[in-house]
């Protein structure tokens, strides 16, 4: 494959990706070659390799004579990674309260009031893809003010999988509010330095979005298993 081809390969790939965990595609959408073609004005040649990668990756599902599809995870899938990500966040807000300092709280607090601008313009995809980009780096913020690098890869490992959960959470407008009181609760609590308050509230906020994401899992068309 020639550097070129790497380079189409590479950006078609991240495009997808993207498109995937912003939700654009929701788990279950059938990824038809042509119509990424048209759109992305490639050959299909790179959108092929572009969908083994994301396959490989754990993002798309093959289903034998029907194509490619957008994985959707089980309800077993969802509750162990949310299980696992409530004891990884609540830790880390735990750590956060006891890190935190004055410029930390500032940053919080501008987060805070970026996350309230773009949920009161939330009028589309667009909207929904500014939403996620500062959840992410809340709680991003959170981790690197714990300090605790270990800690912190295990919570990426779980990037993908809750990223593919969260596509469908963002649909129920109501559910974006709320997330927004979390944020503001959890915020709380560790600019009190109130460990043990801000980990509950942490593993609550995870808890929530957990029931969400089942409610959500039932809303999609297709079969259970997404695979």
């Amino acid at each position: 494959m020639t550097i070129k081809a790497k380079t189409i390969t590479g950006a078609v790939y991240e495009r997808v990706k993207s498109d995937i965990l912003s939700g654009k595609y929701k788990p279950g959408h059938h990824l038809l070659e042509k119509e990424l073609s048209e759109e992305l004005e490639v050959s299909r040649t790179p959108i092929r390799d572009a969908l083994i990668r994301l396959q490989e990756e754990g993002l798309v599902v093959l289903k034998p004579h029907k194509g490619v599809f957008v994985r959707k995870l089980t309800q077993r899938n969802i509750q162990d990674y949310y299980q696992t990500r409530a004891v990884l966040e609540g830790l880390g807000a735990e750590l956060a309260a006891e890190h935190v300092t004055a410029d930390a709280e500032e940053q919080f607090r501008q987060l805070l009031k970026e996350m309230k601008k773009t949920l009161a313009e939330d009028v589309g995809p667009q909207s929904d893809e500014n939403i996620i980009k500062l959840n992410d780096q809340f709680h991003n913020f959170i981790f690197q003010l714990a300090g605790n690098e270990v800690l912190d890869k295990m919570r990426r490992t779980l990037a993908h999988p809750i990223a593919l959960i969260r596509a469908t959470s963002w649909i129920n407008h109501d559910r974006k509010q709320e997330v927004f009181r979390e944020h503001e609760q959890i915020i709380e609590a560790i600019i009190a330095k109130d460990k043990k308050l801000a980990r509950e509230r942490a593993e609550m906020h995870i808890h929530k979005a957990w029931k969400s994401a089942e409610y959500n899992l039932h809303q999609l068309p297709g079969d259970e298993e997404g695979n």
